[in-house]
């Protein structure tokens, strides 16, 4: 059973008829995390024991995960392995091929669950992994809503909150918070609460909307790059009052570093902006790419890199070893300042 859609996985779990393996993942990842939780309910009970309950995440040992999956159901009709945001980056080719393995093979009375709520592989991998969990599970992806769909979403929380919306209102508020449903349906709680009127109006949502990461990180990424250390420091102090995850600001600030080297090195090259969307699949984000040669301009190449590079390792780190996470990200921010007050141009 290959790649199977929400309504699919949701009687699977209503019926408990269930796949040997599953991968759960996709851009909405409200419901990649939502229904994880569904099936390991559905699986495994309230209250798991662990004897029939492993979980995996981050840097998964091969050795204990393939161990993990001969357990014998002690008490219960299924053995349950989850794997969450495992780092399948950072694997090697024959780590890999060995994970994949695991999926491919799966054990009478164990169920294998590998779930991506917030720590997506690159394509390539994924491909590998959504090939191999379909030979003989259920591949379900989480695709982003489409506009219309939101809007019902938002219309559908106001109404459970006592309010009406109208559809301009809607598209203000997708706007300012994005399109995940998380933020949404927390910003949508947050601005009926406070709004007087038995509508939420435009006006309520310009002054009780949170405005989403990836603008407050632009802000973040324009102050550092112009060298405005006060002006990066309140953003950063802002993101952490919105109770931002580190691990999501810090990946969301690499994305706008990564989008400024692509426009500099395209530029170096003589390739125009469209065309470089088209190849990297910008889509409507193509305006990005403006936006970041503009900041950029009189920061070099070489400080592009080298700023790519404490990217790179503060993210290896916020993964793997437990430090004071914004004291951490204050320090990349300076050195970040530094290293792009030192490659003016």
């Amino acid at each position: 059973m290959p790649n199977i859609t929400e309504a699919d996985l949701k009687k699977q779990i209503k019926s408990r008829d269930f796949s040997p393996v599953y991968l759960i993942y996709g851009a909405e990842q409200m419901y990649v995390r939502s229904y994880t939780e569904k099936l390991v309910k559905s699986i495994a009970g309230k209250a798991p024991s662990d004897f029939n309950f492993h979980r995996f995440s981050g840097e998964v040992n091969l050795t204990e995960l393939a161990a993990a999956t001969y357990v014998t159901p002690f008490m219960s009709e299924y053995n349950l392995v989850l794997v969450s945001d495992a780092f399948f980056d950072m694997m090697t080719k024959t780590e890999l091929d060995t994970f994949l393995e695991i999926c491919t093979k799966p054990v009478e009375g164990t169920i294998l669950v590998i779930s991506m709520p917030s720590n997506t592989p690159k394509d390539k991998t994924l491909s590998a992994i959504v090939k191999a969990a379909g030979k003989k599970g259920a591949v379900c992806e989480f695709k982003k809503p489409n506009a219309i769909t939101l809007e019902k979403f938002i219309a559908k929380w106001a109404n459970a909150n006592g309010k009406l919306i109208s559809r301009a209102a809607a598209n203000k508020l997708v706007s300012l918070c994005g399109d995940d449903l998380t933020r949404l349906k927390n910003e949508v709680d947050k601005i009926c609460s406070y709004s007087s009127g038995e509508e939420v109006s435009l006006e309520d949502i310009s002054k009780l909307a949170t405005v989403n990461l990836e603008s407050r990180i632009f802000d973040l990424s324009d102050a550092v790059l112009a060298g405005n250390g006060d002006k990066a420091f309140r953003v950063l102090d802002l993101l952490f009052y919105q109770k931002e995850e580190p691990i999501a600001m810090l990946y969301t600030l690499s994305n706008a570093y990564i989008d400024a080297y692509r426009a500099r090195v395209a530029s170096e090259c003589a390739v125009m902006n469209s065309e470089l969307a088209k190849d990297f699949g910008y889509g409507k984000r193509t305006f990005v790419l403006d936006r970041v040669k503009r900041s950029t301009n009189r920061v070099s190449t070489e400080a592009l890199r080298k700023s790519l590079d404490l990217l790179m390792d503060a993210d290896l780190k916020l993964k793997s070893v437990r430090l004071n996470e914004r004291m951490y990200l204050e320090q990349l921010i300076a050195q970040l300042l530094l290293t792009a007050r030192e490659g003016r141009r």
